[in-house]
């Protein structure tokens, strides 16, 4: 018998239960960042392989295999207490999370902004308001990051959770809610980080969206695009990570989605019809024609899952 052949076997049956669980829903995407946290075990594993070879010492080359298989067990499943997402803090310590309220006010002068958004390791929300921006929340990190600059008509704002070293999951808290000046036209820069994110987008207008999804569960609502924007066509960029995206459209507003490779499971509304096939995947809503305002999208796929849905 083949130890070595055996235990190969048993990690890449390993790694695709981890991805089953994470299909089915019973582990988010995110525990992907707990495993590749502990990268430091891979060149142990290397290690002791490379001796293993050099020794012909069947046995060092098993226990290589079976290091890896832990290292991803460990970080799916006990470095995620409860099926929830942790921020981190050094080992075998707890911090605790310091209460944050920051706001700029409304300016009756500012018509466009650019926003940059860190949800960081965490919980992030991000929606309208009727200040130029607000973030409130707690985190043990050393943070939030917040500023705010306006030129002119133009408004630069950049937000984040913060950031501390990633180490040990701990009951700490980490959430960050952020609001926009729903009077702005922003071009809008969404970083999920590690976390649970929900951008509801439904008030606020924008010229641009990107949203970096890293390793995150993350759903995004769109608002409508009136007929008297400026631009009509709102380009929007989603790059998947490992993660699980939800995108939502507005009903009756105009769209084209065009997914590129990754290894994702998508689930397409009805409303939206493929149009080709290929690794690449084009969609439109129904009634689609490019001299109406619409939401041009491309979704860098990752790994993971992707919804695309009408509400």
């Amino acid at each position: 018998m083949d130890l070595k052949r055996a235990a190969e076997g048993l990690t890449v049956i390993a790694v695709g239960s981890v991805l089953l669980a994470n299909t089915l829903g019973y582990l988010p995407w995110s525990v992907w960042w707990n495993v590749l946290s502990l990268w430091p075990l891979l060149i142990i594993a290397a290690g002791i392989d490379i001796i293993g070879r050099g020794t012909d010492n069947t046995w060092l080359r098993v226990l290589a295999s079976l290091l890896v298989v832990g290292g991803l067990l460990y970080g799916a499943f006990l470095m995620t207490p409860s099926g929830r997402w942790f921020p981190f803090v050094t080992w075998g310590t707890s911090m605790d999370s310091t209460p944050f309220d920051e706001r700029e006010s409304h300016d009756a002068d500012v018509k466009s902004g650019i926003a940059e958004i860190g949800g960081g390791v965490g919980e992030f929300t991000l929606g309208a308001g009727s200040d130029l921006v607000s973030a409130a929340g707690e985190t043990p990190f050393d943070g939030p990051a917040f500023s705010t600059a306006v030129i002119g008509d133009e408004a630069e704002v950049q937000v984040s959770l913060g950031k501390g070293t990633t180490v040990w999951p701990s009951g700490t808290t980490a959430r960050l809610d952020v609001l926009l000046d729903r009077s702005v036209v922003w071009d809008l820069r969404i970083d999920a980080g590690v976390s649970r994110t929900e951008a509801d987008l439904s008030d606020l207008r924008l010229s641009a969206l990107t949203v970096d999804a890293g390793v995150s569960d993350t759903s995004v609502m769109l608002g409508e695009i009136s007929s008297t924007a400026d631009p009509k066509t709102v380009p929007v960029h989603v790059d998947g990570g490992v993660s699980s995206i939800e995108l939502r459209i507005p009903r009756g507003t105009q769209a084209r989605v065009l997914v590129k490779g990754g290894l994702s499971a998508i689930n397409v509304d009805p409303g939206i019809r493929r149009l080709s096939g290929g690794s690449d995947k084009h969609y439109e809503t129904d009634g689609f024609y490019d001299g109406a305002a619409y939401y041009d999208i491309v979704i860098d796929a990752g790994v993971g899952s992707i919804s695309i849905d009408l509400y």
